[in-house]
């Protein structure tokens, strides 16, 4: 890394950042590049990437760089690859980013900041939008409703896209589900603070993120609905309560939010939302939205006649 030494406290503990990445050599180019420019010391820092079996240029990519190269090809899944990363990672606090995200200089620093400032077991920092110069309705849609941890964590869940847990909580409360495509870490996060584990909000801890255009975001939106019935049997929900949730509960949701886009003006400077996240919104955010929950309702749809032919034994 470079050598960095803005953070020279004894008191600092060792961190393992955990960057799980698939077939994105130019992702994780950029997102390495930026964690080489950290503030925290460099002999209390380590940075694993793990190659979900990627199959182009990505693992040259990792091994011409400083961090150190894991492999899961097992099992496709970011969750896997992240439990492969905690099975290797020896820090005392485990940091989580994606290959597509840009940590901020001070990312590692400010949240172990906030760690150690509110006495908490995990923090979940801020994940900051950036937008292409037409800053599209799709755009300011998923900045409006996806990886918001500053909302998220007043539920007791957080996104592991920008995410620090000490590893006594890994411990008491197991690694992420890794069989799951999508949810993994809210289904996780939820275990942990409902076991007693204290989740805060890092404001200062910042990684930058692209903002998704249609096509890209639709097929997010499918495959967090085609996943999280799955999760919800995991939590032990009977099948008729994930029947009714999946089908119901987030159609729900989502009129909602595209009806208070297309008649509110959303106040978010005044709500405490961050810049990037408090958008404009209007009839065409409405319709991206309409699209979105669309994708989602079908993701739901098929996770959840896949649960259906896996429990009666058949073979699709």
């Amino acid at each position: 890394m470079s050598g960095n030494t803005g953070a020279t406290s004894s008191e600092c503990p060792f961190v393992s950042v955990i960057v799980p990445v698939y077939n994105d050599p130019e992702g994780i180019r950029q997102c390495l590049a930026a964690l080489a420019t950290q503030t925290y010391p460099d002999s209390k820092l380590e940075v694993l990437v793990v190659d979900n079996g990627s199959t182009d240029e990505t693992p040259r990519v990792i091994e011409e760089s400083f961090a150190t190269r894991l492999v899961e090809d097992e099992i496709q899944g970011s969750y896997a690859a992240r439990n492969t990363g905690i099975e290797h990672a020896t820090g005392d606090v485990l940091a989580f980013t994606d290959a597509d995200s840009m940590p901020h200089p001070g990312w590692v620093e400010a949240g172990i900041e906030t760690l150690q400032q509110e006495n908490a077991d995990m923090a979940a920092g801020r994940i900051v939008f950036e937008f292409t110069d037409a800053k599209t309705p799709a755009e300011r849609y998923d900045a409006s409703v996806n990886m918001r941890n500053d909302e998220s964590v007043r539920d007791g869940v957080a996104k592991t896209g920008n995410l620090f847990v000490s590893r006594t909580v890994f411990d008491a409360v197991g690694r992420f589900p890794e069989r799951l495509r999508s949810g993994g870490d809210v289904f996780w996060s939820r275990a942990a603070t409902d076991r007693g584990f204290t989740l805060v909000y890092a404001h200062e801890a910042q990684v930058s993120h692209p903002s998704r255009q249609l096509v890209a975001l639709l097929k997010k939106q499918y495959r967090v609905g085609k996943g999280q019935p799955q999760a919800w049997l995991l939590s032990g929900q009977s099948p008729v309560m994930v029947l009714l949730l999946g089908l119901f509960q987030f159609p729900l949701t989502v009129l909602s939010f595209v009806y208070d886009d297309a008649t509110e003006d959303t106040g978010g400077s005044e709500r405490g939302i961050p810049s990037d996240r408090a958008v404009e919104r209007g009839f065409d955010v409405a319709i991206a939205g309409g699209f979105c929950l669309l994708a989602m309702t079908a993701g739901r749809i098929v996770g959840l006649a896949t649960l259906a032919v896996n429990r009666l034994g058949v073979n699709p």
